[in-house]
């Protein structure tokens, strides 16, 4: 079955701090207004001063103009963010087989990724520092 054939997709809108590369937030549902409306209640702590976002039509429906700047070239922070969590967790890789339809172990996994590799270092799993490390491998 191709991806565009598959049921009840989750899509994962995620918020990255611009300049520090932090994950802030993120929602999992639908690609809709609702969707987002989560995403942006929970940044609502952070004090966002702009949003940078792609073209898609549903950010102009939730965010206010003077906060949302539609462009192609901001994303590549959140292509690569994409990206590395498809490297570290199967069941974000297209095409794969490891597939849970629990929203609750996708918001667990993205919590973790965010906590340890993100926000933080891998190394604050095991505590330890990153030469003590080599004693453990």
């Amino acid at each position: 079955m191709a991806l565009s054939e598959r049921k009840n997709k989750l899509w994962i809108w995620k918020a990255l701090c611009r300049d520090t590369g932090e994950r802030n937030a993120w929602a999992c549902g639908d690609r809709d207004k609702a969707t987002l409306e989560r995403l942006t209640g929970r940044l609502a702590n952070w004090d966002v001063k702009v949003y940078y976002t792609d073209a898609y039509q549903v950010y102009a429906a939730v965010i206010p103009r003077g906060k949302l700047v539609q462009t192609q070239t901001e994303p590549p922070g959140i292509e690569r963010n994409n990206c590395q969590i498809r490297h570290w967790f199967g069941r974000f890789k297209h095409r794969a087989v490891i597939v849970s339809k629990s929203v609750a172990m996708v918001n667990r996994t993205i919590a973790l990724f965010a906590r340890f590799r993100v926000n933080g270092d891998v190394f604050d799993i095991l505590k330890v520092g990153k030469t003590e490390i080599k004693s453990i491998i």
